[in-house]
């Protein structure tokens, strides 16, 4: 800390000096006026929320806004001169309104209804009273909506993340984008250490209900954090904008999972309130293995069969409170602390039979694992927001503790006697604060700058015993045991700028910097000396607007990724006696290189997205195995190493399809190429991932959707891994004018398992190699019922909890897309 704090103290005071001093109202004196206006939607003709609008003078800008929920705008106190009004909001064209004059004495300027017009032709679905678009691909990110979905009720964000184009999430919830799991996974574009040791396991406590959108961003400007060499992922998750006293409740169960949510918010014009919670249990998940592996050590061969038969659970359960407070409609400050808790546990049979080269048995034995994975984590967020009269310009500072203890445990009997058992104990904590200004500079330039410093901790204490048969108990096995207490220690800074060119052109390019410290502490070792060090990461992104809508964009941008604990705890996992693993507390970061061409067209509804892409990765971080041969048995032991290079080239193509307004149909394509290489070994082969979704409004409030999911083996230095399938059916009734509704999921109805397979092998002569084959059968057929019904009256007029307008304004409607929901 003494290291990172003077450094990010000098990065805020060097942003705090270039504030911008007060703005004037004007250039006139004498008698004040008023301008106002409506922002309405070119094509529906509805009034605009919450885009931004600034009035300039003839060379500054002098004050900002933000429209009400019917697109209002209104500037008090101008005085006389020459202004122009300047609109932006996400989807649109920036317009402009020149020439507004103000004469001396005048009291009011009213512009009437200012249309703004979509910059993609595919924001014509406002206009259609059904189906709003599943992936949206904006300039620097595609967007998954997930609430418009309804195949995502009563799941969970690992689910929801499957249906993604790019990406793909394997059983166990791990997530890979284009092929890698070095990915950035961000709550509402913070961090969390929820994904400290286990995205997979993150990903299962988050409910697919309260998930609003998934945004992909494949090349991440300067202002994003250096860590994730893939790119990052963003979740978005459902907050309540309506005044009001509002709630939600849902659940659903099934034969291999039930859940159950619910969340109260509390809204007035200056403050809101949220509360929620809520648990989900997974069960009857069976799994049957089988591994083959064939070793040849100086010449001698081994045969190991081993099979396995699996029973296992899944619990969580979260808690979120938060309160916001807007000062004006300028500033605010959201101050909230969440929790989570998970459970899991496995119990099944192991029976290994190992061969010598004469097929002679060397052993024989059936051991019976029993484990366990408790966890749980805490987060308290701080952050304040600053818009200022031209509503470009905005401060942003973020302050974040996180906390995640975890405890990992198996018991093993082999032959129906106990044998050994191993527990591994750790907590990971984060302090993070972070500061982010953006000032225009002038019409066309915005220049983006910010600091952060982050602070991490890691400690693992991990513990292995022996069973004793003559003191029937368990004795501390210490060449077997070991602990670690791991810093890191990161200050970063960065600025961008944003130039708007002729002809629709556009340009970012920034550059980030960042320092980490590390050190590591061991009780069976001495400590490891890891060098300080420095990286300065470029990022740059040149696009174009077509005037019909759709974009073309190439960009270029260099990312690192720091080992995590999962990579770097030495703990020893010996559940499986033939096949151990363990990190490597000595790894160096990786970094990347990433190139992406990309292009959207929109053809009225419909869309479609395609890049290319290349990335290079240096360091690269990878899974290595080796064959060991122990008192003539044989176990292959798997680590983490920085091998020499990983290159990747490959292809997206997504797209969006609705064939009238009731039926929509997307999907994507995902092919690549691998190449890996650590100058000893190398391997080498095609990927691909294919997703698709459907989803058909009838009439009466009824729906139907599907889903389906396909990733093919994936290439690794030494094989290849699991490649699976998925897929689902949903139909679900809206009730109570769309408050309530209820429905039914069925998980892969056409298929009893899903087959994994994967190959492993390394072949350093013939008399020297090794040869694995892994196969699996996962029973994840289910059913699920679902029910989720919002309640309270909600006010759409916006004057707030306790000073409501009276008569026929009054709503008591319920907006689907909010649904007054608030994460978590």
């Amino acid at each position: 800390m003494k290291k990172v704090l003077p450094l990010f103290i000098a990065v805020v005071l060097i942003f705090l000096v270039s504030g911008v001093s007060a703005q004037q109202r004007g250039p006139g004196g004498g008698t004040s006026a008023t301008i106002e206006g409506i922002v309405v939607d070119s094509l529906s003709t509805d009034g605009v929320e919450f885009a931004a609008v600034a009035l300039w003078d003839l060379s500054k800008a002098i004050d900002g806004t933000l429209t009400n929920e019917k697109g209002a705008f209104k500037f008090e106190g101008v005085k006389a001169g020459t202004y122009k009004i300047l609109i932006s909001y996400i989807g649109y064209s920036p317009q402009s309104v020149e020439n507004i004059i103000v004469e001396e004495g005048e009291t009011q300027v009213n512009l009437g209804n200012v249309l703004i017009l979509s910059d993609n032709i595919q924001l014509q679905e406002v206009t259609v009273k059904g189906q709003a678009a599943l992936i949206e691909d904006k300039i620097d990110r595609l967007v998954y909506n997930a609430d418009k979905d309804i195949t995502n009720r009563g799941g969970t964000a690992e689910e929801v993340l499957r249906k993604v184009p790019m990406l793909s999430v394997d059983l166990d919830g791990e997530v890979e984008l284009r092929g890698s799991s070095n990915v950035r996974v961000l709550i509402d574009n913070k961090p969390s250490t929820i994904f400290a040791s286990s995205v997979g396991e993150a990903l299962k406590q988050i409910p697919s209900d309260q998930i609003k959108s998934v945004e992909v961003i494949t090349s991440p400007s300067a202002k994003y954090d250096g860590e994730g060499t893939a790119g990052i992922i963003n979740i978005n998750l459902k907050k309540n904008t309506l005044a009001g006293v509002t709630g939600m409740v849902s659940t659903g169960v099934g034969v291999q999972g039930s859940n159950l949510n619910g969340n109260l918010n509390l809204k007035d014009k200056k403050w809101a309130i949220s509360l929620s919670g809520g648990g989900r249990m997974s069960y009857n998940y069976k799994t049957l293995g089988l591994n083959t592996r064939t070793s040849v050590i100086n010449g001698e061969a081994t045969y190991l069969t081993q099979e396995s038969d699996n029973r296992s659970i899944w619990g969580g359960g979260r808690y979120r409170g938060s309160f916001v407070y807007d000062f004006d409609k300028k500033t605010n400050f959201t101050i909230s602390y969440s929790g989570r808790a998970r459970i899991r546990g496995g119990k099944g049979d192991q029976i290994t039979t190992l061969l010598d080269d004469t097929q002679s048995l060397i052993f024989q034995n059936t051991r019976y694992i029993d484990q366990s994975n408790f966890g749980n984590s805490n987060d308290l967020d701080f952050s304040f927001n600053k818009r200022y009269a031209n509503p470009v310009q905005e401060l942003s500072i973020l302050a974040q503790y996180s906390k995640s203890n975890r405890n990992t445990a198996f018991i093993a009997q082999e032959n129906n006697i106990a044998a050994d058992s191993s527990d591994n104990r750790g907590i990971d904590q984060e302090f993070n604060i972070k500061l982010d200004y953006v000032q225009p500079l002038g019409e066309k330039v915005k220049w983006e700058m910010g600091g952060r410093a982050v602070l991490r901790g890691a400690t693992s204490d991990g513990k292995f015993y022996d069973f004793v048969p003559e003191n029937n108990a368990y004795a501390l096995n210490s060449l077997r045991s070991n602990y670690l207490d791991y810093d890191q220690n990161v200050a970063a800074g960065y600025s961008s700028f944003t130039i708007e060119l002729p002809k629709k052109w556009g340009i970012q390019a920034g550059v980030r910097y960042e320092r980490t410290m590390i050190t590591a502490q061991f009780t069976e070792l001495a400590d490891i000396e890891i060098p300080d060090y420095d990286n300065f990461l470029p990022s740059i992104n040149l696009s174009k607007r077509f005037e019909k809508g759709g974009s073309i964009r190439a960009s270029y941008t260099q990312r690192i990724q720091r080992p995590s604990i999962r990579f770097l705890n030495p703990y020893v996992d010996y559940s499986n006696e033939n096949s151990i693993s363990f990190g490597q507390p000595t790894l160096a970061p990786e970094l990347v290189d990433m190139f992406e061409i990309s292009t959207s067209q929109y053809f009225g509804r419909n869309s479609i997205n395609f890049s290319i892409y290349s990335r290079i990765e240096d360091n690269s971080i990878t899974s290595v195995s080796e064959v060991i041969r122990e008192n003539g048995i044989d176990i292959t032991q798997t680590t983490f190493a920085n091998i020499g290079v990983n290159k990747r080239y490959g292809a997206d193509f997504s797209y969006n399809i609705n064939p009238n307004k009731d039926w929509r149909i997307g999907g994507g394509v995902s092919p690549s190429y691998t190449y890996m290489d650590n100058r000893t070994i190398s391997n080498k082969g095609w990927n691909v991932g294919v997703n698709l979704n459907t989803q058909y409004t009838l009439k009466k409030g009824w729906a139907v959707a599907g889903f389906g999911f396909y990733r093919s083996p994936r290439v690794q230095l030494q094989g290849t891994r699991n490649g699976f399938y998925f897929h689902g059916l949903t139909v679900k009734k809206d009730v109570n004018d769309k408050r309530g509704s209820f429905g039914l999921t069925l998980e892969n109805p056409f298929v009893k398992a899903i087959e994994f397979k994967s190959s492993l092998e390394n072949y350093t002569d013939e008399n020297n190699y090794f040869i694995t084959n892994n196969s699996s059968q996962i029973f994840r057929r289910s059913i699920r019922f679902n029910f989720q019904y919002r309640f309270g009256k909600m006010e759409n007029d916006g004057r707030g909890l306790f000073n409501r307008r009276r008569g026929n304004n009054d709503n008591d409607a319920v907006d689907e897309d909010n649904g007054g929901q608030d994460m978590m």
